[in-house]
């Protein structure tokens, strides 16, 4: 018979928790870092916790932000119908993801955080790593199997912390810029993740971590909430490093405008059918994952609008200005002490099962989706310079994919690197290069690939819920996890120096995880100058042409 062994208690600001030791940790899981979102409080800024009497048992994670899972797809979809007879069926999960991001416990109630830490780690203040979770601010969690804590923790001798926020409509839908019904309601997943890091700060030494020593990282939409606590100023005595990962908070669909905005929160009033603002307290949550759904349909990876409704607003407080345009001011320079940024080969090819042009497009196909952004004559180049430049991606939707890697991934991640590395910042860059063998090969290093890699999390058994690892070799991906692990946690405990060769205008090293670990220079430079050539020196550039498009979009 399994008995639980309970970790030692825990006397947080708030009061006492006790959670589970576990192979050689001590895990807290669903501890509260905010009152639960819920009644009067939906649509409200984090409000602080009151103290609880007793010990608080902490031994399971707090329930998901309400999101998609394989329990509501069916229901919500039905509700899309109805809104929407001509919108055609969401495919909620792609194949090559099966199960990965089902997420059986959801709720609004979810402002919750789970804590790996090295057993008999009291006193000893071990470097802290908070790291927010990627979905594209509408699915996941903190709580999220393939990043799970344990094996860095135990490994490297670091506490990790992982952080819920609020998802889709409730967090991201920035209803307070169209009503006076909820003046709160701007940024709130940011708020949510700011919170998380201060509730961080006043409590982690009694975990036995360094306050003084904590990382900030994420990957996808978790990056660009990264890139957003670098420009705001009040959260900057939070941490000391960060690391961005597949992604940039320069891409249209993490940055709205106030105008991108305030047609979002309006169309999902006209969609939700309601006669004021006001009635939003009473919305099921369903109907407003029905919204989403029917919005994200709207603007389509096959129009070259890689956009969904949620992402931050700029509000000139919480993100004070776009990020193109604050990162290149000396006012970044006291953000952050050292800076990582990565980013996938062949990011773009997740969107392979949602696309049809990435499948079984031709030539005049890919030109098409093209043709809006660079013109005719750029469209036309940029695919002859692709195709010269990887001349064994013979497929139409191959090279499509590769420009909108770099359109969407690389090119913002080297902009970001450049303004750090003029601001005296030290800043090193990576690539995951590491070819997946599941769906047929297809997929490559695809976006998110790298987080078993990174997070040591390459049990078959966890493996398995994702068909892009179908067929891996355990023992090849060990190594190579292995090696990519190590960099990982040596940046979060001591920083950068002696991993790789800073990032500098001159080499523009970038160290490449595959399955070998390699360090080139200026391996973006091709690509970069094929972006030039048709106009695009700058992040401003191509924002500036992506936002046009989308302003099309919304007019049609």
């Amino acid at each position: 018979m399994h008995t639980e062994i309970r970790s030692p208690i825990v006397t947080t600001r708030q009061g006492r928790i006790q959670g589970l030791r576990e192979n050689a940790l001590d895990i807290f899981r669903g501890i509260p870092y905010a009152r639960p979102p819920v009644g009067s409080l939906r649509f409200r800024n984090p409000q602080p916790l009151s103290p609880w009497e007793g010990i608080r048992n902490a031994v399971a994670s707090g329930p998901a932000s309400f999101q998609m899972n394989l329990n509501n797809t069916h229901a919500v979809m039905a509700q899309v119908k109805r809104i929407d007879p001509g919108v055609p069926g969401v495919p909620a999960w792609p194949a090559y993801v099966g199960k990965t991001y089902h997420h059986e416990n959801i709720s609004e109630d979810c402002l919750y955080l789970d804590v790996w830490v090295p057993e008999n780690a009291g006193g000893k203040k071990l470097p802290v790593y908070v790291y927010y979770h990627g979905g594209a601010n509408a699915v996941s969690s903190g709580s999220f199997h393939l990043e799970d804590g344990a094996n860095l923790a135990r490994q490297e001798n670091i506490i990790v912390v992982r952080p819920n926020y609020r998802l889709g409509a409730l967090g991201w839908v920035h209803f307070g810029l169209i009503s006076d019904a909820f003046p709160e309601a701007i940024n709130l997943g940011l708020k949510d993740q700011l919170a998380a890091l201060q509730w961080v700060h006043e409590n982690i030494a009694a975990f036995g971590g360094d306050p003084d020593n904590v990382t900030i990282g994420g990957e996808s939409c978790g990056a660009t909430a990264v890139s957003h606590l670098l420009t705001y100023a009040p959260a900057r005595k939070f941490f000391r490093r960060a690391i961005i990962q597949s992604l940039s908070p320069f891409n249209v669909w993490c940055t709205q405008n106030q105008g991108q905005a305030v047609r979002v929160a309006e169309k999902y009033l006209s969609l939700l059918d309601i006669s004021s603002p006001e009635a939003l307290a009473d919305i099921d949550p369903e109907h407003f994952l029905a919204v989403q759904n029917v919005l994200t349909r709207f603007f389509h990876p096959d129009k070259n609008i890689a956009w969904r409704p949620l992402g931050g607003v700029v509000d000139g407080e919480w993100i004070p200005q776009h990020p193109a345009e604050y990162l290149s001011s000396h006012a970044a320079a006291d953000t952050v002490n050292e800076l990582m940024i990565g980013f996938a080969k062949d990011e773009w090819q997740f969107f392979r099962g949602h696309t049809e042009t990435l499948r079984h497009g031709g030539v005049q196909d890919v030109l098409d989706v093209l043709t809006p952004i660079y013109g005719s004559d750029g469209a036309q180049q940029l695919y002859e310079g692709y195709t010269e430049l990887y001349p064994e991606h013979r497929e139409p939707g191959h090279i499509l994919s590769d420009i909108m890697s770099f359109e969407f991934f690389k090119f913002s991640s080297l902009k970001i690197a450049r303004h750090f590395t003029r601001l005296g910042v030290p800043t090193w860059l990576f690539q995951f290069s590491y070819d997946l063998p599941g769906w047929g090969g297809e997929l490559r290093a695809v976006h998110t690939g790298d987080m078993p890699f990174l997070w040591r999390n390459y049990d078959p058994e966890r493996l398995s819920q994702w068909p892009a690892f179908d067929g891996i070799d355990i023992d090849e991906l060990k190594h190579s996890a292995g090696a990519m692990g190590n960099y990982y946690a040596a940046f979060i405990r001591h920083g950068g120096e002696d991993l790789w060769p800073k990032f500098d205008e001159e080499n523009q090293a970038i160290l490449r995880f595959g399955k070998e670990v390699i360090p080139q220079k200026r391996l973006l430079e091709q690509e970069e100058k094929l972006f030039s050539a048709v106009g695009i020196d700058s992040v401003r550039q191509l924002e500036e042409r992506l936002s046009q498009h989308l302003e099309q979009a919304f007019k049609e």
